[in-house]
């Protein structure tokens, strides 16, 4: 259901920003980047063609209550808007999760500068944290990578794509993304901060010049084929996946001891979890993995998988950690039966290209730990 909101007496500072409610002298600065041909073509609606009509905009922010102008600390500025929207059923939410959608605005003149990550994830810990949301959806037309690169660094995993009719009267292909609240059953996880020594593997944060030995893994249309991401073509693909991976700060670097070659990932990611059968009252994340094809048939990855669900339930106290693979792969599906993970659950998984594929969950539970509802 749609959580409440009103930003009539909410006021949310950055280090740059002042998120706040609308006011009659916003007009000018409202209208002077809603004009602009480009600005709202973006978010599906057409630029401004008289200050009359920003007037009115304007005039619907302030009775709706639900939208923030964005001001510029340096010069006081309005520069874009910020609005929590009511989600359609599109999303598939359950009833009894709250949240909204977040859609945003920018002026072209501030474009590039990293403004909008900065307001996007500071209303997300306001809805979070005083708000009491469960989720924050997200979304961007499939040809804005710009937005995309926003909402991926704001913390959002990607859910499904819908087709949206535009107020222009078109409709666009929407890749639609989520992010819940840290305090559903996600664990906390921070990648940036973890080191896991093995006997021949160091589990690290990914680093910028880890760019070349990824590109190994990213760029094999095999194991792009396994594990369902897009195989990355050139080497600068590559470094724009590896920035977006350091930034969500779920994805560790596997690097061999004995030469520092990194030669896999390891993440742990949050879920969807109410689709999950499992008890709400528990706390986790799952897995997921990729290993230079050249590095197959070493114990590797069965080496890191150990080490990792080990780091969880002694260091980080989950109570679960769950792993999945493609039903085709039965390579993966060996793996992780071996080491103690026991069928939890099957479903199908709609890729970001569209394409289904039968997920088969598997669930290892903190030994250490009486786990309610088992």
């Amino acid at each position: 259901m749609n959580a409440p909101i009103d930003v009539t007496d909410i006021r949310i500072e950055t280090e740059r920003l002042i998120l706040r409610p609308w006011q009659d002298s916003d007009l000018d600065d409202f209208y002077a980047y809603a004009s602009v041909e480009g600005v709202g073509e973006m978010a599906g609606w057409s630029h401004h063609t008289s200050k009359e009509e920003s007037r009115k905009i304007l005039t619907m922010f302030q009775e709706e209550k639900k939208t923030f102008a964005l001001e510029l600390k340096e010069n006081h500025k309005v520069i874009g808007s910020l609005g929590l929207e009511p989600r359609t059923p599109d999303m598939d939410m359950p009833e009894n999760m709250q949240g909204r959608e977040v859609g945003y605005v920018l002026s072209r003149d501030y474009w590039g500068q990293g403004l909008m990550p900065e307001a996007v994830k500071a209303v997300c810990r306001y809805c979070f944290e005083k708000g009491n949301y469960d989720y924050l959806t997200c979304g961007h037309f499939e040809r804005n990578t710009q937005s995309r690169r926003v909402i991926e660094k704001s913390g959002f995993a990607y859910r499904k794509n819908i087709p949206y009719q535009t107020r222009m009267g078109t409709t666009e292909d929407t890749r639609m993304y989520v992010r819940y609240s840290d305090r559903l059953v996600t664990g906390p996880f921070d990648a940036s901060k973890i080191t896991i020594e093995t006997e021949r593997l160091i589990l690290r944060p990914m680093q910028e010049t880890d760019a070349e030995d990824l590109h190994e893994i990213v760029s094999d249309p095999e194991i792009a084929d396994q594990t369902g991401f897009d195989c990355k073509d050139n080497l600068e693909e590559t470094r724009t996946f590896l920035d977006r991976i350091i930034c969500g700060k779920e994805e560790l670097a596997v690097v061999l001891k004995e030469n520092g070659k990194l030669v896999g990932s390891f993440s742990l990611q949050s879920r969807f979890w109410e689709q999950y059968p499992i008890s709400p009252a528990l706390v986790g994340r799952e897995c997921g993995f990729e290993l230079n094809r050249n590095y197959w048939g070493r114990g590797l990855m069965p080496e890191a998988l150990r080490a990792v669900t080990s780091y969880c339930f002694d260091t980080l106290h989950y109570d679960f950690v769950s792993a999945g693979h493609f039903l085709r792969n039965t390579r993966s599906g060996h793996m992780i039966q071996k080491y103690g993970y026991q069928f939890l659950f099957e479903d199908d998984f709609i890729l970001p290209g569209g394409k289904k594929e039968r997920i088969r969950t598997y669930i290892c539970y903190n030994p250490n730990k009486e786990i309610p509802n088992v």
